[in-house]
């Protein structure tokens, strides 16, 4: 008799975001006839509720952990990561028993210790490399991670040629681009409420970072609250809730505090800064981003790390420009630099110059960002990277169905 080929994917968070987009498209395109999807999280949240909506059976189990990523192993945060995922080992295995799945799919690399686990138990495994490591940077980690997964991993799905380059285990890599698919995620958001009756006339800029470090929240509003300060601007920051500071509680009241002297932790410094500037408007994070960015002028981005940006691929499948950092992803999303406004890394100074020069080269930079969406829409197409996945899943099983 022949049965549906159980797989079980694993991810650490369950807000909505580039790893997240990933596991629902894949999910979405998944063919159901011949796959069971079911999803270990690590609790409950927007994810989770999209992935039931697609048919997905979703488990949590709290103690999922990430190794450290690109970090020095002294420090507490790491050595809290190391215990957490050392200490989530027998856990994992034992939701591996219970579910018994054909394949295990982890949602990325830095999930690798649960490979073990699965390989004892004779589960296929896949990792979806979705990581930048930058050479020379804490190769100690780095090469402890790919010894693993060198040993313990069947297949890799890297989402782009230079996330495959990072591992340089061209044997068993698979490049499929993230899928990038509208459907589901077409609501219309409502920027006349928020911008007011004219907003067609306002120059909208919308960032999708909310309040993150690695995204570069922080540069982007100091950038847009001090040194672009054009009246008909706008910045949507989708991600961010609200712009309040929580001052209640224990926690809260020691904040308070250390505002009298402007001491400000990270995400509540970009909502200060914020909460000055009308022209800023905060939004929670949301699935259906396609009236966003549709709406917006331009997509803006200042990763302080190098990794994918998936939105700024988003934005080049529907024509729109984007000013984003020049990493070697972003090369690869934009027709080699063609099709974008990219700036220096970490360079707030060119960040700033490249928004000015979109304002005064609009219908030009718009132009070259229709042109190059094509050969976006052909990388990042469901159907041809659908089918590499597929590929990818039937050559680890041997055929299309298992005998059970």
């Amino acid at each position: 008799m022949t049965s549906k080929i159980k797989i079980l994917y694993i991810f650490h968070v369950s807000v909505i975001g580039g790893g997240s987009f990933c596991l629902l498209n894949i999910i979405k395109q998944l063919d159901k006839n011949t796959y069971t999807p079911i999803v270990l999280l690590k609790s409950g949240g927007p994810l989770a509720i999209e992935l039931k909506k697609l048919g997905a059976t979703v488990h949590f189990e709290k103690s999922i952990s990430t190794v450290l990523y690109n970090k020095s192993v002294f420090r507490f945060h790491s050595f809290k990561l190391i215990y957490g995922s050392l200490y989530s080992l027998p856990k994992i295995k034992k939701w591996l028993k219970k579910i018994e799945p054909d394949i295990f799919h982890l949602n990325t690399m830095m999930l690798y210790p649960y490979l073990r686990p699965a390989s004892q138990l004779k589960i296929k495994t896949v990792v979806h490399m979705r990581e930048n490591w930058p050479k020379g940077e804490h190769q100690i980690q780095f090469k402890f991670a790919k010894k693993i997964i060198n040993k313990y991993a069947d297949k890799i799905v890297a989402i782009n040629q230079t996330s495959a380059n990072i591992l340089e285990l061209n044997y068993k890599t698979k490049i499929v681009h993230d899928y990038i698919s509208f459907e589901g995620r077409s609501n219309n958001y409502n920027f006349k409420k928020l911008f007011g009756k004219d907003f067609q006339s306002l120059k909208i800029f919308s960032f999708f970072g909310g309040t993150n470090w690695q995204k570069g929240a922080l540069q982007v509003v100091e950038t847009f609250a001090n040194k672009i300060l054009d009246e008909d601007v706008r910045l949507i920051v989708v991600g961010g809730m609200n712009k309040n500071i929580n001052f209640s509680g224990f926690r809260g009241g020691v904040k308070k505090m250390l505002s009298k002297i402007d001491y400000y932790r990270y995400n509540d410094k970009v909502k200060y800064i914020a909460q000055k500037d009308d022209r800023i408007v905060f939004v929670p994070g949301t699935y259906h981003v396609k009236s966003i960015i549709e709406q917006s002028q331009c997509v803006v981005s200042f990763f302080s790390i190098p990794h994918a940006n998936l939105t700024m691929a988003e934005a080049s499948c529907l024509g729109k420009p984007s000013i984003a950092a020049n990493t070697p992803e972003a090369k690869e999303y934009c027709n080699n630099g063609k099709s974008a406004l990219l700036f220096e890394m970490n360079n707030k100074k060119d960040f700033e110059e490249k928004i000015k020069h979109f304002l005064q080269n609009m219908k030009l930079v718009n132009s070259t960002a229709q042109a190059g969406m094509d050969s976006a829409k052909m990388m990042f197409d469901t159907e041809l990277n659908g089918e590499a996945l597929k590929n990818v899943y039937e050559n680890l099983i041997g055929n299309i169905g298992i005998i059970k």
